[in-house]
Order: structure tokens, then C-alpha cells, then sequence
């Protein structure tokens, strides 16, 4: 059924009616009024004519029209105008081609709002720890602040410049892991140990807050095969998060277990959790939990689940959270359990001894 709506079918329709049109009408006359033939001449011209004008007036509707309107919206895309075509053409090839060009315009239209939204988070971000470096100093130079309250106020600004520099960091992150210039390198590594060492890393933040936090392995040895540096990033998240976002004196629980050849990682909190209704965004650039009505005074970029979010996506494996309101969040992530059958791990060559001379 698809060829019928073709224009091959249609150009082949078109050729057969020229030549009935042309020979038939005086093929008839010759054989049967073999006297007139030259009406029946004149008769083919007539038709042949008549024909080619429905078909170049058929072709302007059914080709040319949308073709033209193709190429307006082309150039309405260049200029950031985006608006969506009809597809009433009966070329099925030319339908193929203006959806086509419609998931295009929708695409670019949500990069571009994207990237607005992008542009209006990040000055925003920005803007916060600059004011506030900069109110502090202009009260030190101008003498507002007493040289005994200096000390205080400056570690304030050393704070934000810290946090503005954090900022900074992980928006230039996402930017390369999205542009793909920061390509992942696999290898063989034991999950338990990395686990191990980044939880060493929070012991002051696990002290200062008086939380506990427990870790649960499956295996005593696990080998996984991931970009190992980039995996230790998502756990620096998680678990900070954690931290951040659970009440003093509570635990918080690091945990593995295997289902076929996938291993899963989860991180659970017992802090306020998180709403059905905002899980849906935690992923998305510059969102915070603060924003779901999260009593804390922990300030974030905003940008660490979104770069977690596309180190797992960028493995082809699943992150998600389990959360509700009130009742603590655990989020769950997936890596593949390493298989010497299916990963190929670089060996580095070992170099021989350099021969005795005698």
C-alpha cells in the first residue's frame, strides 16, 4: 500500500495516462474510421494536453506546495522560529519527511528552552555566592565590619568562594561529559574496596553530624567493570547527599546485591525524603531538595545528581530513587558484573630484561 502513495507510482501513473492519451484516440480512428484520423490526431493532442496540465497542477499540491513549506520551516529553525507542519500531503515519502522535520523543530525547541532555562539557573547560581563575596568585602574595606568581626566574615567569603569554585567545577563537568570529550575508561575494579575508601573520606562530616554508617556486601569480592574514577564520583554524591540531607544521630546504609549478571549499589538515608511528585526532577540541572520543601540549611549546586544521572546513563545502566515524603530516600544504581568472556581489559606489555653483554 505504501508504493500507491509514492512518487515513483504517481510518475508512473502519469507516464502510462501521456501515452494512452497520445496514441490511443488516433490508434482508434486509424482502425476504425480510418477517414477522420486526423481528428482522432487532434484528440490526442487535445487529451495529452489536458493531462499534462492536471499534472503539473497535481504536482504543485502534492510536491511543490509542501516542498516550499519544508523549506520555509527550514529556514525558521535557523532563526529559532519553531512551528509545526501539516502533513496532509498524500506522498508518503513527503509525509515521512515533514514529521521528520517536525521531531527536528520539537527537539530544537527544548534544547532551546533548555538552554535558556540553563542560562537563567546558572547566573542565578552564580550571582548568589559573587553578591555575597562581594557585600562582605565592600563592609571590610569600607570599615563597616570592625577589624574584630574581619576573621569571622572572611571565612564567610572563603566559604562561598569555595561553593562558587564547586560550582564552577561540576557545570564544567556536565559540559565535557555531554559534549563527549570526557569519554569513559573502563576497566576491572573491586566495587567493595572503592566503597570502602569513600566512606573513609566522610568520617569527619559522619562525626561532626553524629551520624553512623553502615555498609552491607553481598560478596566479600566483587569485580565490576566501569569507568572506576567516574563510579567513585557517583558514590561521592550519594553519600554526601546522604549526609547532608539525614538528621544528626542517624544511619545511613551502604549496600550490594546481585541480580544476574548486574550488581546493584544503593545508598539509604533516614532523612526527610522525597515527594512522588518531585522525584521526577531530581535529575534535572540546578533542582534541590530545598526546593521540595526540605528543612536543611545545607547549601548545593544543584548539579550533582544531574552528573550522576548522566555517568550511569553514559554506562547504559539505571539509576532511580525509592523515597516518599518523611520516610528517607535510597537511591539505586546498576553496574555490570565483570565477565572476562565479554570485557576486553588493557594489559600493558612487560618489558624483558636487557641482555648481559659478555
Amino acid at each position: 500500500m505504501r508504493f500507491f502513495k509514492t512518487s515513483v507510482f504517481r510518475l508512473l501513473m502519469c507516464g502510462i495516462a501521456m501515452i494512452l492519451t497520445a496514441f490511443l484516440p488516433t490508434y482508434l480512428f486509424m482502425r476504425f474510421l480510418p477517414d477522420l484520423w486526423e481528428l482522432g490526431v487532434s484528440i490526442s493532442i487535445v487529451l495529452s494536453a489536458t493531462i499534462l496540465i492536471l499534472i503539473v497542477i497535481g504536482n504543485y499540491f502534492i510536491t511543490t506546495k509542501p516542498i516550499r513549506s519544508i523549506i520555509k520551516s527550514s529556514k525558521n529553525i535557523t532563526k529559532g522560529e519553531y512551528v509545526k507542519l501539516k502533513n496532509k500531503s498524500i506522498d508518503s515519502d513527503l509525509n515521512d519527511l515533514i514529521v521528520s522535520i517536525n521531531n527536528t523543530a520539537y527537539e530544537f525547541e527544548n534544547l532551546e528552552q533548555m538552554r535558556k532555562s540553563f542560562v537563567s539557573n546558572a547566573s542565578h547560581e552564580l550571582r548568589s555566592p559573587l553578591t555575597s563575596i562581594q557585600g562582605f568585602l565592600q563592609a571590610i574595606l569600607d570599615g563597616t565590619i570592625s577589624s574584630a568581626d574581619q576573621e569571622k566574615y572572611l571565612k564567610i567569603v572563603y566559604r562561598e568562594s569555595l561553593r562558587l569554585n564547586g560550582l564552577v567545577n561540576s557545570m564544567l563537568d556536565l559540559s565535557r561529559m555531554e559534549s563527549g570529550k570526557n569519554p569513559l575508561t573502563q576497566s576491572r575494579f573491586e566495587l567493595n574496596t572503592v566503597i570502602k575508601h569513600v566512606v573513609e573520606r566522610f568520617e569527619p562530616n559522619l562525626i561532626k553530624k553524629e551520624c553512623g554508617l553502615d555498609v552491607d556486601f553481598i560478596r566479600e569480592q566483587c569485580f565490576v567493570f566501569a569507568d572506576r574514577e567516574k563510579i567513585i564520583q557517583v558514590l561521592i554524591n550519594l553519600i554526601d547527599n546522604a549526609i547532608k540531607y539525614s538528621p544528626p544521630k542517624s544511619k545511613i546504609l551502604v549496600t550490594t546485591h546481585f541480580h544476574g549478571k548486574k550488581m546493584y549499589v544503593s545508598v539509604k538515608d533516614n532523612g526527610f525524603g522525597i515527594s512522588k511528585k518531585d522525584q521526577a526532577h531530581i535529575w534535572d540541572r540546578f533542582y534541590k531538595v530545598d526546593k521540595a520543601h526540605t528543612p536543611t540549611k545545607h547549601k548545593s549546586t544543584g548539579l550533582g545528581l544531574s552528573i550522576v544521572k548522566k555517568i550511569i546513563d553514559d554506562h547504559k545502566e539505571v539509576i532511580w530513587v525509592e523515597s516518599s515524603k518523611g520516610a528517607g530516600a535510597t537511591f539505586i544504581f546498576t553496574l555490570p558484573i565483570f565477565d572476562p568472556n565479554k570485557h576486553k581489559v588493557a594489559t600493558v606489555p612487560q618489558l624483558s630484561a636487557p641482555a648481559q653483554k659478555g
